[in-house]
């Protein structure tokens, strides 16, 4: 397969997400990492750092970007949605660079607030992919793949400039938040409904399509 232009931007990202994590790597005083905070099965909640961590977003990111580049995903259809395709691996990309920068950020200033430049840079992805979802045609490897929308291409198009729509408006919605708020927690739960609604009632909306 040819190097897309669309790799080549992503893989950009990749190797600045990998300085930056370089930077940290080396710059950290000893026993600085990355800030850990998880409630154990024993319901006791544990809350440090690991250095290790510092290159988990930089692997994340190289192993999703080769998989979406060269992987399955890249079979014989894709080219009715090569624009929102490449769109999202670029903007997952991104995002990515964006967490792990926040990340180190935190692990600099303990009073970092982590979720707002990351919700907002979720935000900006669900503003990317959404505005081009709709551009993407009837295909067996990218999209919202029901029965529905495999069956009928009407009720594929529809569908995706329906949840592409959401979509944009969810990103719209998570930026201006991401400027408001300052819970995390908040923030958090914030993401998640913003990233995941668009898609649940964009699949509600193909059956409902079908039907009539």
């Amino acid at each position: 397969m040819r190097v897309s232009v669309a790799f080549l931007v992503s893989a950009g990202f990749v190797a600045v997400t990998a300085a930056v994590a370089y930077w940290a790597w080396i710059g950290l005083p000893p026993g600085a990492g990355i800030p850990i905070n998880v409630l154990g099965l024993d319901g006791v909640r544990r809350v440090g750092s690991s250095r290790a961590l510092i290159w988990l977003n930089p692997a994340i990111s190289a192993v999703v970007t080769l998989a979406l580049a060269f992987g399955p995903g890249r079979r014989p259809g894709l080219e009715a949605a090569a624009l929102p395709y490449e769109v999202t691996m670029i903007s997952f990309a991104g995002l990515m660079l964006v967490v792990e920068a926040a990340l180190i950020g935190r692990a600099t200033d303990p009073g970092f607030n982590v979720m707002r430049p990351v919700a907002m840079a979720t935000g900006v992805l669900l503003l990317a992919i959404g505005n081009y979802l709709g551009k993407a045609r009837q295909n067996p490897a990218f999209g919202l793949k029901t029965p529905w929308t495999l069956a009928n291409a009407a009720v594929w198009d529809k569908t995706h400039r329906f949840t592409g729509r959401a979509m944009f408006l969810g990103g719209a919605i998570l930026v201006v938040l991401g400027l408001l708020l300052h819970d995390g927690n908040a923030l958090g739960l914030s993401i998640a409904l913003c990233s995941a609604l668009p898609p649940i009632t964009g699949l509600i909306w193909s059956r409902r399509l079908a039907r009539s």
